[in-house]
């Protein structure tokens, strides 16, 4: 029998059984990114130390990637040890506790005095847990730092003597820094999640002074122990990661990498940093410096911590060269600033650049329109449940001409396929024969093998796309279905709908018109509903609700034309 012949029979089973293993490996991925919640927040160290000898991380940078003169931006990114040098201690006077925080109409900010800036941001529409008495969202695991420095800055961030004072708006940090006066402030706006950090170094002498100011950003997250197993994954939630995007071009690393891998780098020269920062699965801080850069990211470590894991640090440090600054003159750098939500709207309006840390990846051009499908839909049905099941049977209904031709094609297979077999039983002793009688018979009856399979095709990456969008969208974060399903983002815990999802998988198979597929094809095939359903227990409810509406319309489509095509 040709081994040509048989393939084009059975590349039904062969087209599914691939598409399946696809599907599996996309999912574990996915899984595998999957962390639990945060632990406690350690406080920043207030070591002091006098040295400014350069960090080995500062050396590395190519003398080169600083440009004398011209006020472009190097950035160094590395994660940091444990020890943290400070500045000599000044006494300054101490700002009211009260006036270090700042209560906008979205997110209560605290500040910190000694480091500059601020140390918490709590996002007051979101919840840590989906319970009525949850504390909101606190976006940080530490509190950062972000401090400004003239000439040879220490390796890292510390406690230093900064002067505060409340402005109309936000916050200002001052300090003396040799020749230098350094102002941080930050604007903050009364609504939304945007800022602005602007840096204004004042030369205070008689004389010219050469300037290459320094802002070196520390953040860090808690790297938790996680289990990779397919079923147990824990509850939703992406590894934090760091994010550098530079000419529109992204790097976002996961910080477990960059605390494992001491040889992990990242070298852009002369391009313009977008932003940087880092974000979990559903927030995000990112700072947006306003000028061109070349940045190095290098070298990880990690900090003992409390919790059932470690903290990953990671410094930033972003040099200007403003070559001689005149006596009394002064030199600004400045930064947008984000600290909120990783929600698509929020981050468009504010800059679009951030929009690619939701994840949609190259199916952006179809995920972007989903996701605002689903948002459209919500407004009509106020229920996030309804609004996936809506634009599922939507897809549907517009595939559905496709799923006919598709459907028309198997069944003159199927009703042809004995004609087939008893050709190649006629020149069972000759394949070429065989190959030859049988290409001739598709061409008199108008058969083409590959018709049943290219109509679906279209609709693998709308698949992709919404399996992304629903993985990963906030708006289904602690989103209600009904009955039991009250968070969306998070899997069915009493595992209702992947059991009968699996049901309705098998009725949906045992409907398919499967041609040329011997028997023990046949039992493979009938183990893929139970892999489907396995694979689902522990995925997103809102997924799962997809899954299972989509495979309820497809067995009544299938019916309907099952039964349309019986007599063709």
């Amino acid at each position: 029998m040709n081994k040509d012949s048989d393939f084009l029979a059975n590349k039904g089973a062969f087209v599914a059984i691939a598409l399946c293993v696809v599907f599996y490996l996309g999912v574990n991925q996915y899984l595998t990114k999957k962390y639990p919640g945060f632990g406690q927040r350690p406080t920043a160290s207030t070591e002091p130390a006098a040295t400014t000898t350069p960090s080995p991380e500062a050396a590395a940078v190519p003398a080169q990637m600083i440009p004398s003169g011209a006020a472009t931006t190097a950035v160094t990114t590395a994660a940091t040890s444990a020890t943290t040098p400070a500045a000599a201690a000044v006494t300054v006077p101490p700002m009211a506790a009260g006036d270090l925080i700042i209560d906008t109409k979205d997110v209560t900010f605290t500040f910190r005095q000694d480091l500059g800036s601020m140390s918490s941001a709590k996002l007051k529409n979101y919840k840590s847990l989906n319970t009525v008495d949850s504390e909101p969202v606190e976006l940080f695991d530490r509190p950062p730092a972000v401090q400004a420095f003239a000439g040879n800055p220490p390796p890292r961030t510390g406690s230093l003597s900064f002067s505060g004072e409340r402005t109309a708006d936000g916050i200002k940090f001052s300090r003396i820094d040799g020749p230098w006066k350094i102002d941080q402030q930050w604007v903050l706006p009364s609504t939304g999640y945007g800022g602005k950090l602007s840096i204004t170094y004042s030369n205070q002498s008689a004389t010219a002074q050469p300037l290459v100011a320094t802002l070196i950003t520390e953040v860090g997250a808690n790297i938790h122990a996680t289990s990779t197993s397919f079923f147990a994954p824990g509850q939703p939630g992406e590894a934090p990661r760091f994010l550098t995007q530079f000419d529109s071009s992204d790097n976002f690393t996961e910080l477990n990498k960059f605390c494992k891998d001491q040889s992990l780098t990242v070298v852009a020269k002369n391009q313009r940093l977008d932003f940087f920062g880092f974000d979990t699965h559903y927030f995000a801080f990112a700072l947006l410096p306003q000028a061109s850069a070349s940045y190095l990211t290098a070298f990880s470590g990690t900090t003992p911590d409390t919790g059932a894991g470690s903290l990953c640090e990671i410094t930033t440090k972003s040099t200007s060269d403003f070559g001689s600054i005149a006596p009394q003159a002064v030199a600004t750098l400045n930064y947008d600033v984000w600290s909120g939500p990783k929600e698509v709207e929020f981050l468009s309006a504010f800059n679009p650049h951030l929009k690619t840390t939701l994840g949609l990846g190259w199916l952006d051009m179809i995920a972007h329109p989903l996701l605002l499908s689903i948002k459209g839909l919500y407004k009509l049905t106020h229920n996030y449940g309804l609004a996936i099941i809506v634009l599922t049977l939507l897809l549907k209904v517009l595939f559905f001409p496709l799923t006919k031709q598709a459907a028309h094609s198997a069944a003159k297979m199927k009703k042809l396929n004995p004609e087939m077999t008893k050709i190649k039983e006629r020149h069972k002793g000759d394949a070429q024969k065989s190959q030859m009688e049988i290409m001739k018979f598709m061409s008199e009856n108008k058969i083409n093998p590959m018709k049943g399979c290219l109509p679906i095709l279209p609709t693998i990456p709308v698949f992709f796309a919404l399996f992304r969008v629903l993985g990963g969208s906030i708006d289904l974060r602690h989103a209600p279905f009904f009955g039991w399903i009250i968070d969306l983002s998070a899997k069915d815990p009493y595992f209702v709908t992947p059991i009968v999802l699996t049901g309705f998988m098998y009725i949906q198979q045992k409907l398919t018109p499967m041609t040329g597929v011997d028997k023990t094809q046949e039992k493979v095939m009938q183990f893929m509903p139970l892999i489907f359903g396995v694979m689902m227990i522990s995925l997103p409810s809102g997924l799962v609700l997809y899954m299972l509406t989509n495979t309820i319309v497809s067995i009544a489509q299938q019916n309907f034309l099952n039964k349309k095509f019986a007599n063709i």
